[in-house]
């Protein structure tokens, strides 16, 4: 474009500063309005952005364009990785079951993957108590957060980004002093743009705190995710569960859960509630499976006791995935006689389709812009 356009932002989440970030790069002004501040550390769930895992593996979102959504933003990481961009990792990821599991769709886009078969007899996380009986590994990029959001959002920052805080309401819409508005309010567009189409999950992280990186016999820092089967780990509903551990600069990130449900008129939760048996830490009951479950594993693979790191810190957070009818929202919208683009119903992939997800709003701007 011969000239530099205007365009606002929703959203300050990892979508939206992903969207702000590509459209910079290609020649547009951008304004982001925030109803959280993300410079200011807070404990809002509904900020999802304060509370991912921050692995790049394309799970729990429903969208038929995942495979080319994925592929894209693995591009953009690879380059990133290369310009050594804070706190973008590579990790040799385990995905570990007690039962049998069917390979993943994404297996042909993940680098170096192999089944259990191929490396049963050599290194992998181990419960001494429930055997693997499925699994892979590969590698894969993961997004150190404490690093990579704040770098992000300084490089969009100081790149000329206005960032205002402000809570919209519907009919703020139609004062939006922009002629271009892209929504990647994720839980904010139920009540923004009346999408009934969703699904809310919570989610209990436990942070620990001044841990050090894990690494196989080789010197890479590993993460895996284990799934012990229903019978051990469930849902109120009887959903199975799985724990995920992820090491970061700062600690360790031991999830999660994934309870369905939904908020009140006053942002309370209802839905699924943390069962038996569970424990309190950090003044948050959290189901106990996800203290004891990391607890043998990271004894049992890499001789850690879980009890001696006594700093520890609960996050809650909320993901906002849309059904499969509907799934991930990309598409544009003529609201108020201004063109949206709406980017958001990630659910678990918001950091995973973040840059695809960006190259699609860009193309869709340029299709419909003149």
């Amino acid at each position: 474009m011969s000239k530099r356009r205007n365009v606002c932002v929703i959203g300050c989440g990892i979508s939206g500063l992903s969207v702000a970030k590509l459209l910079q790069q290609h020649e547009f002004n951008v304004t982001i309005v925030s109803e959280s501040d993300p410079r200011i550390i807070h404990s809002d769930p509904t900020f999802s952005s304060l509370f991912p895992a921050a692995s790049v593996i394309p799970r729990s979102v429903n969208s038929g364009e995942i495979d080319s959504l994925f592929e894209e933003s693995l591009s953009h990481f690879d380059a990133l990785h290369e310009q050594q961009f804070p706190g973008l990792k590579i990790h040799e990821h385990f995905e570990l079951f007690a039962s049998g599991k069917d390979l993943p769709g994404y297996a042909q886009y993940m680098d170096a993957f192999s089944t259990l078969e191929e490396f049963r007899d050599s290194f992998h996380p181990t419960h001494s108590g429930l055997a693997i009986q499925a699994g892979w590994k590969f590698n894969c990029y993961f997004a150190d957060w404490s690093l990579y959001y704040p770098a992000l959002l300084n490089s969009v920052l100081e790149a000329g980004a206005e960032l205002q805080i402000q809570s919209l309401e519907k009919d703020d819409l139609r004062d939006l002093p922009f002629d271009i508005v892209v929504n990647c309010s994720g839980l904010g567009s139920v009540e923004l743009f009346n999408d009934p189409n969703g699904l809310l999950y919570r989610g209990h992280l436990l942070q620990i705190l001044e841990a050090p990186m894990l690494k196989n016999p080789n010197g890479d820092t590993v993460s895996y995710n284990f799934s012990p089967g229903a019978e051990i780990y469930h849902t109120e509903s009887g959903n199975a569960q799985d724990v995920y551990f992820y090491p970061r600069s700062d600690g360790w990130i031991l999830g999660g859960s994934r309870q369905e449900g939904r908020l009140d008129e006053h942002g309370i939760w209802t839905g699924e509630q943390t069962i038996s048996p569970n424990i309190e830490i950090d003044g948050t009951v959290i189901p106990e499976q996800i203290f004891t479950l990391h607890k043998n594993i990271l004894y049992e693979t890499f001789g850690m006791e879980l009890d001696r790191f006594t700093k520890r810190k609960v996050k809650v957070g909320y993901r906002y995935l849309r059904k499969k009818e509907e799934g991930l929202r990309l598409e544009t919208e003529e609201i108020h006689n201004r063109l949206f683009i709406h980017n958001y119903g990630h659910g678990g992939a918001g950091v995973t389709l973040s840059w695809g997800c960006a190259e699609k709003v860009r193309q869709l701007l340029r299709k419909n812009v003149s």
